[in-house]
Order: C-alpha cells, then sequence, then structure tokens
C-alpha cells in the first residue's frame, strides 16, 4: 500500500459516512501551516498517548474474551500490539522533546469496556481509531521536526490499515460466534 492510498482513504464513522481521515475539512487551509508550539505538541503527543493507552488496554480485555482458534483473536491481536507500539513512539518523542509523558489513560477505555456486543465493539474502535488518525492528520503539517513527522506519518498510515481490518471483521459477519467461555 502507497502513502498516497492511504491520505485519500475514506473511513466508516459511526454514522455511516463516508469521512476522509486525511483532511482538515472545513477547517481554515493557510497557504503555509503555523508550527506547533513546544506546548502545543506536549498537549497533542500526550493526548494520542493517552488514547492509544486506552485502545491498547481495551483491546487486551476483548482479546482475552475470544477463543484461541478465533480468526478475530488473530486480526484484533495485530490492531492491539499496533496500539501499544504507539504507546512506546509517542512516549520516545515525547521524552525525545522533554516533556513528560501522560500516565492516564483515555476515557475510551472506560466507555469500550460497557459495550458488549461484538459489531458494537468493532464499531467503536474504528471510531476511536478514525479520531486518532483525523488528529493526527490535521497536526502533521505543524509538527515540528522530521523525525516526529516521520512516526506520526506512520502512526496514521497504521491507524488507516487497522479500521480496514476491523471492516473486514464487521463484514465477515458476528465476531461473538467465536468468543470463549471467558466473555463477561
Amino acid at each position: 500500500m502507497k502513502a498516497s492510498d492511504v491520505m485519500t482513504s475514506p473511513v466508516r464513522a459511526a454514522d455511516d459516512a463516508a469521512i476522509d481521515v486525511a483532511t482538515n475539512e472545513g477547517m481554515p487551509v493557510h497557504a503555509e501551516p503555523v508550527p506547533m508550539s513546544q506546548d502545543e505538541f506536549a498537549s497533542l503527543l500526550n493526548q494520542l498517548l493517552e488514547a492509544e493507552r486506552a485502545g491498547a488496554k481495551l483491546l487486551a480485555v476483548y482479546l482475552d474474551e475470544l477463543s484461541p482458534e478465533s480468526d478475530v483473536l488473530t486480526r484484533l491481536r495485530v490492531i492491539q500490539r499496533d496500539e501499544a507500539r504507539n504507546c512506546a513512539v509517542l512516549n520516545h518523542l515525547l521524552l525525545e522533546a522533554e516533556i513528560k509523558p501522560s500516565t492516564s489513560t483515555g476515557d475510551f477505555y472506560r466507555k469500550g469496556l460497557a459495550i458488549r456486543g461484538w459489531s458494537e465493539r468493532l464499531e467503536f474502535l474504528n471510531r476511536g481509531q478514525a479520531w486518532v488518525a483525523r488528529r493526527i492528520a490535521a497536526a502533521l503539517p505543524r509538527i515540528p521536526g522530521s523525525a516526529a513527522t516521520e512516526a506520526l506519518q506512520a502512526m496514521h498510515e497504521s491507524h488507516v490499515v487497522n479500521i480496514r481490518a476491523c471492516e473486514g471483521l464487521l463484514g465477515a459477519g458476528t465476531p461473538g460466534q467465536a468468543v470463549s467461555s471467558n466473555a463477561r
């Protein structure tokens, strides 16, 4: 998959409206983006870290409910590892910029624990993935430093790929059919 393919990929939102995760539709267009201040950069990275931590923790709970033989388990495990890897990348970027990483977990975790149906869980997960992808896409033109830009671009691309993976699971039927007796 080329980066140009990822940048224009439509993602299904909760209301089934297609959104372009790589544009800032409705936002004013500036000829040249104003670089992000250190405070804005810190806020962005910590907000993303809290969201990624929430996703990683939530997926770990969801994975515990699936049968070891489940294809859904295999696919969601890849997404969970991406979320955990993103936490490590964000921690590194924060420390490199001499910013204290947040230790908080986003509300996404708590909200996701309350969801019982597998289709609803995957839709919720995709809304969270799309939110992060949009947040990164909106910030990329203003990110200071090429290393941070490259890392966040890769994170954006992984979210788009993971959204497609969840859409594939949703299109394949109810993952709950493969749920083990560990289900809550």
